[in-house]
């Protein structure tokens, strides 16, 4: 069993370097789910990918997504309230109402259209759905995949090539940790992982990413500052949860993928420029530039968004509290809500 886990990872981190040579779109995470995808249904092999290790690898990336909120960003979070909530319930309605017109299309049924459209993070919808009885795991990874790809490619060629005025390169300045940032890590690591267990105890849904995001952010915002991790860190956390994605996948039993992955296509596309059109209104209401206010309602990952703002001269602060509001939301407002939703109509149909 151990020399499975290692001839996986192995395929899993060479396809992602592979993604990631090719300039493909989040390659550490889709070149290891592809590859996963591809280890079961070419090769016929079993995937065996244990949850704990996902789960750290969760607790990486919901570390990375607390991270950026400083006092600064809080701040502006208040202030900006009532603009991001109507923002963000706009985006999230956009989905939801296209999400639910392609779900009519396909015939992939209620639970798989509305939690498949949430505009959340890739990895966050996959676990999501395995705490949803109706859903199938497939249908919503085929959906979140497709939407992920589309907006990570469209939403920077129209920011930088459509809207920004002087768009210049993003540059990373990636410096080794010293010791007391090391011992820093290793602090907020215990912090996390006793707050995980509490939550454990009492019952709570999403442990795995609200609590690294909301425990992080609470520790930045006491003054605390969170370490920025090294790019190898990032991209084996992000490894970890493309295997468990991919072998969770199993495209064999969806005979129309072919038409799921089409009208799911055209749909992220007309939510994009429904986006747009949002984005521009609001930039005539409200204090803050076209660029930043579509590139704040993308639904892509805080990341990536945050690159995109980085490289077209958008408001960066602006742009992480805003996504970073939407998915605090998503996870707290808008999945139980759904949840509930589809319980409902489950019990109607009963």
């Amino acid at each position: 069993m151990h020399k499975q886990y290692l001839a996986i990872f192995l395929l899993a981190a060479a396809n992602g370097l592979l993604f990631s040579l090719l300039h493909l779109p989040l390659p550490w995470t889709l070149g290891p789910l592809v590859m996963a995808i591809l280890w079961k249904t070419v090769l016929k092999k079993p995937v065996f990918w244990p949850k704990k290790i996902r789960n750290m690898g969760m607790v990486v990336l919901g570390y990375m997504m607390g991270s950026p909120f400083t006092p600064s960003v809080a701040s502006q979070v208040l202030q900006q309230l009532p603009i991001m909530l109507t923002m963000t319930l706009t985006l999230i309605t956009i989905c939801l109402v296209t999400g639910y017109i392609s779900g009519r299309y396909t015939g992939v049924g209620l639970s798989n259209s509305l939690i498949g459209s949430i505009p959340g993070g890739l990895s966050q919808m996959s676990v999501i759905c395995e705490e949803i009885k109706g859903t199938n795991i497939s249908v919503v990874t085929l959906m979140q995949t497709v939407r992920v790809i589309t907006v990570v490619f469209m939403v920077p060629l129209l920011a930088l090539h459509g809207l920004a005025d002087h768009a210049t390169p993003a540059a990373r300045v990636v410096k080794p940790l010293e010791m007391h940032q090391l011992q820093l890590l290793v602090l907020i690591a215990i912090i996390l992982i006793v707050l995980i267990k509490i939550a454990k105890r009492i019952h709570l849904s999403n442990i795995y990413i609200l609590i690294p995001v909301l425990g992080t952010a609470a520790l930045v915002l006491t003054g605390l500052d969170a370490p920025a991790l090294p790019a190898p860190v990032i991209s084996l956390a992000q490894i970890v949860v493309g295997i468990k994605m991919g072998s969770d996948v199993d495209f064999g039993s969806l005979g129309n993928w072919k038409t799921i992955a089409l009208v799911n296509l055209l749909t992220v596309l007309s939510v994009i420029f429904f986006i747009l059109g949002a984005a521009y209104t609001f930039s005539h209401i409200f204090p803050m530039s076209f660029v930043t206010a579509f590139i704040s309602m993308a639904p892509g990952g805080m990341s990536e968004m945050a690159l995109t703002a980085m490289s077209a001269n958008a408001d960066l602060p602006t742009v992480v509290a805003y996504q970073l509001f939407r998915l605090l939301f998503i996870l707290l407002v808008c999945v139980p809500v759904t949840r509930w939703l589809i319980h409902r109509q489950q019990l109607k149909h009963a």
